[in-house]
């Protein structure tokens, strides 16, 4: 299995997967809203803290875990001086995690799963959650007809095409087969919803830029020949590339009860 280590797009992690001020608080106050009081909460890929910056600064007992040490360290300096009750780990979460078993009231997996072995992770999530603990497994989803998913999907096709390239489930079927065998209950909520600006040239440039993890395992060449021809399909679709969408967004949370 590939290393998805982060640390290749630190400097790119929040333009290209930032959400609009107030977003990620609703995420928090949503989670919040379904624990004890005072609470401890982890987060396997943890990253910049797009997500756990509103736990951290309200001054719940946040533990953050990561491969990549360049995405904590941009997480350390947004927190600068600030006093908190974080910890932070550098950890490969295919592995034993640093924290007491039966410890943690939730666990969040925000885009992660994917990217891990289920079978490895997940155990050792269970293992450090509180009986009745749950886990937020939170995804964002966008229009299908969005610019970005439309060209996402035409260059995945046309490399396929051209390699047999095969990629990765975003919801995993050995997750969803572990969890379904420990008998975690589970719940779908939209958690947040919001309307986006966003151009096709922007979609096309972080192919270029390999600043998305599933171009990662193609090689240069490869890249160059899909975007050879997904460009002109991408200006004959949608005419003007720097013409901005306003594209739907929703973050939505599987809660697994456990």
């Amino acid at each position: 299995m590939m290393n998805y280590n982060f640390d290749r797009v630190s400097e790119q992690y929040d333009e290209s997967r930032g959400m609009p001020p107030g977003v990620a608080e609703q995420i928090c106050q949503w989670v919040l809203s379904r624990l004890p009081a005072d609470p401890a909460i982890a987060e396997i890929g943890v990253g910049t803290g797009r997500i756990a910056l509103p736990f951290i600064r309200q001054g719940v007992r946040y533990t953050g875990f990561d491969i990549s040490e360049q995405m904590v360290a941009r997480l350390r300096e947004k927190l600068g001086g600030e006093p908190h009750r974080a910890q932070l780990h550098l950890a490969d979460i295919n592995e034993q995690l640093p924290v007491p078993a039966q410890s943690q009231d939730a666990v969040i997996a925000v885009h992660i799963l994917h990217l891990v072995d289920p079978t490895r992770a997940l155990p050792q999530v269970r293992r450090i959650l509180k009986p009745g603990g749950a886990l937020a497994w939170g995804y964002e989803t966008h229009d299908d007809d969005a610019p970005r998913q439309r060209i996402r999907q035409y260059f995945r096709q046309t490399v396929a095409k051209m390699s047999g390239a095969k990629w990765r489930p975003f919801h995993p079927p050995a997750a969803q087969a572990l969890l379904a065998e420990w008998g975690a209950r589970v719940e779908q909520h939209t958690v947040a919803a919001w309307t986006e600006p966003e151009t096709p040239r922007k979609a096309l440039t972080h192919i270029v830029q390999r600043t998305m993890s599933f171009t990662w395992e193609l090689d240069d060449a490869l890249i160059q020949e899909g975007m050879r021809l997904t460009q002109p399909w991408a200006e004959q679709e949608f005419g003007d590339l720097d013409r901005p969408y306003a594209i739907q967004k929703r973050f939505l949370a599987d809660w697994y009860q456990f």
